[in-house]
């Protein structure tokens, strides 16, 4: 199901307003390392889920979740006294683990290309298309 230019504009203002909230005005300081990572608007506009993301090793997703809903009425009213919309949606907040797993992702690629190029003859990197297997 595509979005509307609406809902994009709608999603928009949200990640704004929201980046600028809760990165700068809320007073929790189990919130002051989270980050925004994208807004999703239902078609009809009134919820919206929004992902977010924070770089605190101590702190559990769960708290962090559990500090924004808390902090959902404030939230919801400095949008509403910012912008001309109609209504606030609903604000729903959802761990966003995608920077987590690059991580990975990375750390396994890396480790990949190490043991790829310990096991050719002098340690030297590979070529492009060039395998340990087949020597070009």
């Amino acid at each position: 199901m595509s979005t509307t230019v609406r809902q994009e504009r709608v999603a928009r203002m949200l990640y704004e307003e929201l980046s600028i909230l809760i990165g700068s005005e809320l007073a929790d300081p189990d919130l002051a390392f989270v980050q925004v990572t994208d807004v999703r608007i239902s078609r009809d506009l009134r919820s919206a889920r929004i992902y977010v993301h924070h770089s605190d090793d101590e702190l559990l997703e769960r708290d962090v979740l559990r500090a924004l809903k808390r902090a959902i009425p404030y939230i919801r009213s400095q949008i509403a006294a910012r912008n001309t919309t109609r209504a606030v949606p609903e604000l729903t907040f959802q761990y966003d683990d995608t920077p987590e797993r690059a991580q990975r992702i990375d750390a396994l690629l890396s480790q990949i290309a190490e043991e790829r190029a310990e096991a050719r003859p002098g340690g030297e990197p590979m070529g492009d298309g060039e395998t340990a297997e087949d020597p070009q």
